[in-house]
């Protein structure tokens, strides 16, 4: 165990500099760990690299020598990152089945790209061409799958629904949660490929977050005034001081410098509290948080409704602990989900 945080951040960047980051992770550490049970499959990418693996990668253990001193300082760097690191690589989540065999929902397979080249995946249900469209983003771990009821309730009330895996879950390319801050342009690019069919091209958009799924909400909905209406779930005030994926100040800061190094993105900034005042005048705010949330708790909930500009609105679930308001309530939450995007939607 490493006795500070300065020699910590040394090996960090040892790690980040001898090895190319993804070198690493793709030729000495096992494919299944990256991406659990899902990594045997083939995720299909159309970016020119094979395997929708990282353009990083490297292949450093083709070297033809290494100074011995210096491999046992990267192995032990390389193994503190790995393990400091974890909360970036959740999984692939629940199983995925095949659009026909999705009953609840009569969906059809979509696929679009992010920014970054990654191929996204998801299904698309549509209610009414021209209907709004609300956009339901899962947490973390988790995929489509894990907001599916709620998709299903929203259909039935007649909104057109996209569920979709954000990069690096189910069935999208990419290789690394980023606690919401690629995925909120992962969102961005959701509301570009709606824009360009024809059944949802002029199409009010509203989006369902989930507790990452909020984070990135809030984050792309402060970068656009596309977002009409917005339901941000078990939202955290910082997503790096969630400690179920960030557990301490070591792995803050190895985050912060493997994400830096692999997308160019400062993780830090996945803070919905510095950005929720962005979304006063075109983004109308739902907060929904239950009174037994551990992970994000109601004073979080709280310090962003107090932060945020209008039109807003609250609701606590009693006794809901985390991202379980739906379950604990689920016509409670129908109701009042429904009524918002009702009255600033329709």
């Amino acid at each position: 165990m490493f006795q500070s945080l300065k020699f910590r951040r040394i090996l960090v960047c040892l790690a980040l500099l001898l090895t190319g980051v993804m070198g690493w992770f793709l030729h000495d550490v096992p494919w299944s760990m990256m991406h659990g049970d899902a990594g045997a499959e083939a995720i299909h990418s159309t970016n020119g690299i094979p395997d929708g693996r990282n353009p990083l990668s490297s292949n450093i253990t083709a070297l033809p020598s290494v100074n011995p001193t210096i491999l046992r300082y990267q192995t032990a760097a390389r193994a503190n990152l790995l393990q400091l690191t974890t909360g970036l690589r959740p999984g692939r989540g629940a199983p995925i089945p095949s659009a026909e065999d999705e009953h609840d929902l009569p969906v059809s397979d979509v696929s679009f790209y992010n920014w970054r080249g990654e191929l996204l995946s998801g299904w698309l249900a549509l209610a009414k061409p021209g209907a709004p469209v609300i956009i339901v983003a899962h947490g973390t771990p988790g995929n489509r799958m894990s907001v599916l009821s709620r998709s299903v309730a929203l259909y039935k009330h007649g909104y057109n629904v996209l569920l979709f895996d954000f990069q690096s879950y189910g069935n999208s390319g990419g290789q690394f949660s980023t606690l919401g801050m690629v995925e909120s342009e992962d969102i961005l690019s959701a509301i570009n490929y709606l824009h360009g069919l024809s059944g949802t091209m002029y199409s009010k958009i509203g989006v369902l977050g989930v507790s990452m799924g909020a984070t990135a909400a809030v984050l792309a909905a402060a970068r656009s005034n596309d977002i009409d209406a917005l339901v941000a779930e078990s939202c955290p005030v910082d997503a790096t001081a969630v400690t179920a994926d960030v557990p301490d100040s070591a792995s803050r800061l190895a985050d912060e410098e493997l994400i830096e190094a692999i997308y160019g993105v400062d993780v830090t900034q996945a803070r919905p509290i510095d950005v929720i005042q962005k979304l006063a005048g075109h983004t109308a705010l739902f907060l929904i948080n239950g009174d037994n949330d551990t992970t994000t708790p109601l004073a979080g909930m709280q310090q962003l409704y107090n932060a945020a500009g209008q039109p807003k609105q609250s609701w606590i679930v009693p006794t809901a602990g985390h991202a379980a308001s739906f379950d604990v309530d689920t016509s409670g939450y129908i109701q009042h989900v429904d009524d918002f995007f009702d009255a600033h939607l329709l």
